[in-house]
């Protein structure tokens, strides 16, 4: 394992405001730290909705492409969450570590793509050590999350 990743788990979603996306929040193993990443709020409920074990008459996109794969034999090794993108660096770059037998892919999603699936799946999650202790990192308190 990259030791500049870090084991996280998905500890909720929350609504910070209003006028802010919800965002994922994952806890770094241990219980030492916490970050969020905005998502769209289609995103936010799928995630929501695996977490608290609530199921759809038909399947959700990520559900779907949890259960073709397991039909197919391939499991979802890890996700990762390995760096920032854009003008202000506010958008996480992810990707899927997956394989079947002794073949291993990797292919890059979106994050709230690859979180969904590894709630869905248990796939670990994890997360380069820079994301984790950002110093402008906006971290929600109890009475903050929704």
């Amino acid at each position: 394992m990259n030791i500049e990743m870090s084991r996280v788990r998905v500890k909720g979603v929350a609504m910070p405001s209003e006028d802010d996306p919800p965002v994922v929040i994952l806890e770094e193993d241990g219980g030492t730290g916490e970050f969020t990443i905005a998502v769209g709020a289609a995103e936010a409920g799928a995630i929501l909705m695996e977490l608290e074990g609530i199921s759809t008459p038909r399947p959700l996109t990520h559900e779907l492409v949890a259960q073709v794969f397991k039909e197919q034999g391939i499991t979802i090794r890890r996700v990762e969450l390995y760096g920032l993108y854009g003008p202000d660096e506010d958008g996480y770059l992810a990707r899927l570590e997956y394989g079947r037998g002794l073949r291993t892919w990797t292919r890059d999603v979106r994050p709230s793509d690859a979180l969904a699936l590894a709630v869905a799946t248990g796939a670990p999650v994890f997360a380069h050590q820079s994301l984790l202790h950002r110093s402008d990192e906006v971290w929600y308190t109890e009475a903050q999350r929704a």
